[in-house]
């Protein structure tokens, strides 16, 4: 298996079992150290840039790292569908972003929904090691940690000799703290709503009975299909009776950007996603299209 894991094409859940997982792993020297020190284990990182995620494969390269894979994606996904229950037995954040507006609360990798997530992942006694400049963001982790009921916790303040980063020892140069927060999983949590998608085996392509379409029905638009799905439209190419026009989709707010073509066939349409364009396969695009299709075919809603 190559190093580098594509969300949209593997078989989920992995294989892994017994792992360690860092979300946003930047340089991804810790990643390596760890690697590096434990040649037996599987390690795996969450980023959402291309970025480090470069910088790693290309240090995994280098240094003749085998036991390293990551993958570009949103963390709160990645570890949903990714990895099965009781697969992973630490999460490492190190200095992830503590969003320090309420109003981004959402954003935050501890919030409760996604704290949720990582208990039903992790093992027993498995553990979430956060290390943070900011003690609001400590405040708030243990706050909603505290509310699922699963974990034992401990705050301390590191003894940080060699600091790990260019930024930690600039911190400690100006005199500020820095805390450690572990998470260790005591039993599983109590049941929590979360965000889902389900991904499903093949997208099939959406007859359009109809001997003229109107594509600029849904050109430079936007539609709600139902709760929590969400399609906008952009601009529209077209070649004869062939059409071709970029979507944003946001389905439980995973989004996904692709192709939507339109083609004819002799008395119909087909309308379905374009073949160059890489997708995870939902039930909410294939709702998308489903609607599309009614839209510009001019049926009922």
């Amino acid at each position: 298996m190559k190093h580098y894991i594509d969300w949209r094409k593997v078989k989920k859940p992995l294989e892994f079992e017994n792992i360690t997982v860092e979300i946003g792993f930047g340089s991804g020297d810790f990643l390596i150290k760890m690697a590096k020190e434990n040649p037996e284990e599987i390690f795996f990182g969450i980023e959402k840039s291309w970025i480090p995620v470069n910088k790693l494969l290309k240090k995994c390269s280098s240094h003749s790292i085998n036991n390293v894979f990551c993958t570009k994606l949103d963390a709160y996904w990645a570890i949903q569908l990714l990895f099965k229950d009781k697969a992973i037995k630490k999460i490492f954040m190190n200095y992830p972003d503590p969003w320090f507006k309420k109003s981004h609360a959402e954003r935050r990798l501890t919030k409760m929904e996604n704290l949720y997530l990582y208990a039903k992942k992790l093992i027993s006694s498995g553990e979430v090691k956060i290390r943070t400049d900011d003690y609001s963001f400590v405040e708030f982790t243990l706050q909603e940690a505290a509310f699922l009921n699963c974990f034992s916790i401990n705050v301390s303040n590191p003894s940080i000799d060699e600091p790990l980063t260019k930024y930690e020892k600039r911190w400690l140069s100006m005199g500020k703290n820095i805390w450690d927060i572990v998470l260790k999983k005591e039993k599983e949590p109590i049941t929590l709503k979360i965000s889902e998608i389900k991904e499903v085996t093949e997208l099939y392509p959406v007859k359009v009975s109809a001997d003229i379409v109107d594509v600029e029905l849904i050109a430079n638009k936007e539609f709600k299909i139902e709760d929590a799905l969400y399609i906008k439209c952009f601009s529209v190419w077209e070649r004869g009776q062939d059409y071709a026009l970029e979507v944003l989709l946001s389905e439980n707010e995973f989004l996904q950007s692709f192709i939507v073509t339109v083609k004819k066939k002799n008395d119909y349409f087909i309308i379905d996603v374009s073949k160059f364009s890489e997708v995870l396969k939902t039930e909410g695009i294939q709702k998308a299209l489903k609607f599309l299709g009614k839209i510009i075919g001019k049926e009922k809603l």
